[in-house]
């Protein structure tokens, strides 16, 4: 509700401001002067729409003198500012007075209107908690909630809030909720039981190994093997070799398949244009099928022939490199027991020196 006069206004506060305190000692002259011009001052800026700083001029005159109208204003501040929680607290407080025996009747005839306006605005929210949950902490904007208050539903101002629900044994729910004005929402909280620590079997159990008995005798230092790096490269040629292999021989098939076609389509062209050499140059009816299978089966036949070759071709360079590999690559150990193959070349001679 917006004051749409300012000597309405004045005349709430004002009146207000006369008005005797019962439950405080009474202002002083200087009080209550510097609490008109405050009152003015907030009025000013309302009327400026400068929300905050007309919400600071009228607490400054509530300090000296609390009363139904500058509650009220204070209320319509905040409510500017898109503090609807704080303002509803505003209309409580001028509604409390009012209740008390403060006179201010045009107040009293604006303020229930206003608040009833202004809750309908208000985002509530609501939690629906598991039933065998005992005793949750309930936090919204690490601000403390009852349990009892959020299962009736708590007003928020809109916007964005964190909500965090934990209990004892469970796992902690939390959820980021953005509320808009007029909302309503129920929300139903899920709190899983919680894993006992160390897994669903309970603690973990670290079992030491037994240990080594003691002898007399120096255990045999461990044989020596090939060498890994050997190992490795041998094993990386293999495949290079098998994947050569396997490209070959499946292109192969391939290419046979792709030969078959062309002749079934050749056979096709002949039966429908026999001795026209240059059947294919203008096809139509029949003729456009069997020439379109022809050159995709030639296309495919070339292709398939240029890959098995490339697959043949990659498995004899592999299986070359595998060879040559076990036989030159140096042993780990001048000591170790095997086979050592080295090439020699040298003038006027070329061939293999082996040491076994």
């Amino acid at each position: 509700m917006i004051f749409r006069t300012r000597s309405l206004a004045s005349l709430i506060a004002c009146a207000a401001l006369l008005a005797p305190r019962p439950a405080r000692a009474e202002a002083s002259a200087a009080e209550i002067s510097a609490a008109k011009q405050a009152f003015e001052s907030a009025l000013a800026a309302q009327a400026e729409q400068r929300w905050a700083e007309a919400a600071l001029k009228l607490r400054e005159a509530i300090a000296v003198k609390d009363t139904p109208g500058l509650r009220f204003h204070l209320a319509h501040c905040e409510t500017e500012l898109g503090h609807l929680l704080a303002a509803s607290l505003e209309y409580d407080r001028a509604l409390e007075l009012l209740r008390r025996g403060a006179k201010a009747p045009d107040v009293q005839k604006l303020l229930a209107p206003a608040r009833s306006e202004l809750l309908q605005r208000l985002p509530r929210l609501s939690l629906e908690l598991p039933a065998d949950v005992q005793a949750p902490l309930i936090a919204i904007d690490n601000h403390p909630y009852p349990a009892s208050e959020l299962s009736l539903g708590v007003p928020l101002d809109p916007g964005l809030h964190e909500l965090r629900v934990q209990a004892a044994g469970r796992r902690a729910f939390e959820r980021a909720l953005s509320l808009k004005e007029g909302d309503r929402i129920v929300l139903a909280v899920v709190l899983p039981i919680a894993a006992p620590p160390g897994g669903p079997g309970g603690p973990t159990q670290v079992v030491e190994p037994p240990p080594l008995a003691k002898s007399s005798a120096a255990a045999p230092p461990p044989e020596r093997g090939r060498s890994p790096a050997k190992l490795y490269l041998m094993i990386g040629e293999s495949v290079l070799t098998a994947a050569g292999l396997g490209l070959g021989i499946g292109y192969a098939v391939a290419r046979g398949s792709a030969s078959e076609r062309i002749d079934t389509a050749q056979a096709r062209i002949d039966g429908a244009a026999p001795g026209n050499p240059a059947a294919c140059a203008a096809p139509g009816g029949e003729l456009a099928g069997a020439c379109s299978d022809l050159s995709a089966a030639i296309e495919d036949h070339d292709r398939a022939a240029t890959l098995s070759q490339v697959g043949f071709v990659t498995a004899g360079v592999g299986a070359v490199a595998l060879l040559t590999t076990w036989l030159v690559y140096p042993s780990p150990s001048g000591n170790a027991s095997g086979v050592s193959v080295r090439p020699v070349a040298g003038l006027g001679r070329l061939g293999l020196i082996g040491r076994f």
